[in-house]
């Protein structure tokens, strides 16, 4: 049965957030969207991330809980979209940086959108990270011609059809599925609203990209945006 929304978690080692990760979704999100599900797609977490998720979709049967061995945030988040049920889909990180007591704004957006990107103002993260994150903003507006103002921002709403049509057009394991996702929907011109939300810091578990990890994976993520945008017609 098409629902309307599925949210979609992707979740590594967040064994100390993923309870309360979950309620928000069901408080701020499942209870004002009837015909909407949680999929939490679990990255081969070797903590209680999994179980806990477990306990709460026994509980909640909206809540489900799919695992795959480790492969990445990007293969994660990707396999969810192929998961989900939904119209619509709001793709949403696990470490409760993004509060979601102004979803109700973003799904009345969505009545004239195809997408709804967050914006995160203030952002709390470490320096190195803001750093990146002006990098590829100048990268998009300059190059790709993306003028969208938090390219990778871990909240956006999307009819499910054009990430369906974008996951097709990425590589197996993109590493950057979110900014691909973004690049595509400004390719094809679809109706995007961007909407401030309010960001925190992180409070439990940890980043697994580290500095010297990082400039590695930036490296080949930019090659992967440039042949992601090449390839499209």
């Amino acid at each position: 049965m098409l629902l309307q929304l599925s949210v979609i978690m992707p979740c590594y080692n967040e064994a100390g957030s993923i309870s309360a990760a979950i309620e928000e979704v069901v408080v701020n999100v499942l209870a004002l969207v009837p015909a909407s599900e949680l999929v939490v797609m679990d990255d081969g977490s070797t903590d209680d991330s999994a179980e806990i998720a477990r306990q709460w979709s026994a509980r909640d049967p909206r809540v489900r809980v799919v695992s795959q061995p480790n492969a990445g945030h990007g293969p994660a988040l990707v396999n969810g979209i192929r998961e989900a049920h939904g119209e619509w889909c709001l793709l949403l990180d696990s470490d409760r940086q993004v509060s979601l007591e102004g979803f109700g704004d973003t799904w009345a957006l969505a009545s004239e959108h195809e997408a709804v990107l967050g914006i995160r103002r203030p952002r709390f993260d470490p320096k190195h990270r803001l750093v990146l994150s002006a990098a590829v903003h100048w990268v998009l507006v300059n190059w790709a011609g993306v003028r969208v103002t938090d390219a990778n921002v871990p909240y956006k709403l999307i009819r499910r059809r054009f990430l369906l049509d974008a996951v097709a057009a990425m590589p197996v394991r993109p590493r950057i599925p979110s900014i691909l996702l973004t690049v595509y929907l400004s390719h094809l011109g679809v109706r995007i609203a961007e909407q401030p939300i309010q960001h925190r810091a992180r409070t439990t578990g940890q980043s697994v990209l580290r500095p010297l990890k990082l400039a590695r994976f930036c490296a080949a993520s930019a090659l992967e945006l440039w042949h992601f945008r090449r390839s499209l017609p």
